[in-house]
């Protein structure tokens, strides 16, 4: 029987740190691909290019492409923040004050 089968994770490789990071990294990828679906299936990355007056981007692709990572990264940030408010690391034992 193997390690892992057998419940011995420390021969996985990875850390729990970046087990969280490549968690994070996965699910924020895969909320910016529906996003980026939703979002240019209204809109056309041309129209957009033409409001903000941007000479570089000339195709449908550099917009889709632009956008996509726009996303992914906004994700990742958000994802990021949630984690760091929500999880704490606790030294010890919390204990609640004692009413008198």
């Amino acid at each position: 029987m193997n390690d892992v089968a057998a419940g011995n994770h420390e021969t996985d490789g990875w850390s729990r740190d970046t087990q969280k990071l490549a968690i994070l990294t996965w699910i924020s990828f895969l909320t910016a691909s529906a996003f980026t679906m939703l979002f240019f299936a209204f809109i056309d990355p041309l129209v957009i290019v033409d409001a903000i007056n941007v000479e570089l981007i000339e195709s449908r692709n550099a917009g889709y492409a632009i956008g996509f990572f726009f996303l992914w990264s906004n994700c990742w940030v958000a994802g990021w923040l949630s984690l760091r408010l929500c999880r704490r690391k606790r030294t010890g034992p919390v204990s609640l004050p004692r009413s008198k």
